[in-house]
């Protein structure tokens, strides 16, 4: 029964050094691969370095100059500005919008076609972030949210961007200070029926898309 006892201590023991091996480096590397729940599994006393890794990378977006819409009359929106063409709403089947994951939505796109134009894509934050208001008002759609009204949105899903964390890990919408430590693993989304920015998951099947491409 002794010998039996040490034996458990000894394993204790051992995890707990094994546990108490992560150092910061690797909670931070794992920060992009990792939920939190999970690395603290594997690295129990983590907690206080998960906090040292979230102030060590906030990159924030780019932004692009104020747009200059004009509605083209066959479905699409240009930004003679920023030299892009839009989409005037988001990507519909049998009247409903399209649910789908980031890797769907991306095949969805290139092989959409809009008023006999391929070669579409989703937007990143920045070009998605500049059909927003300043304000919720009134869009085409007859209904309100925090779009420019020449675009079509009233039914208030959230959009893919194909902005990663790893490329942009800080946020501060109209609500909060966001920050995302999953790295490539997850992206940014805009909901625009009340103007707000999260991410999530690529993996997710849940979200919805909207076109853009590049005008030359």
């Amino acid at each position: 029964m002794r010998i039996a006892f040490v034996i458990l201590v000894l394993f204790l023991t051992q995890s707990t050094s094994a546990f108490a091996a992560c150092s910061k480096t690797e909670v931070c590397e794992m920060l992009g691969k990792m939920g939190h729940f999970d690395i603290l599994n594997q690295c129990p006393d983590a907690g206080s370095l998960l906090a040292e890794c979230r102030k060590v990378t906030e990159v924030t977006a780019e932004t692009l100059g104020p747009p200059e819409f004009i509605d083209n009359g066959d479905g699409t929106i240009s930004d003679t500005k920023n030299h892009l063409l839009w989409a005037k709403a988001g990507v519909l089947k049998d009247g409903k919008l399209i649910k789908a994951s980031l890797k769907e939505a991306k095949r969805i796109a290139l092989s959409s076609e809009i008023a006999g134009k391929g070669g579409w894509r989703l937007p990143t934050l920045s070009e998605l972030q500049t059909l927003t208001t300043e304000e919720r008002i009134e869009n085409v759609s007859g209904k309100k949210a925090w779009i420019n009204p020449v675009f079509d949105d009233g039914r208030g899903h959230y959009y893919w961007t194909t902005t990663t964390c790893a490329e942009v890990s800080f946020i501060e919408d109209r609500y909060q200070k966001k920050i995302c430590q999953q790295g490539e693993e997850a992206v940014w989304l805009i909901h625009f029926n009340i103007n707000a920015v999260f991410w999530h998951h690529s993996t997710a099947e849940n979200y919805h898309i909207w076109l853009v491409q590049n005008i030359e």
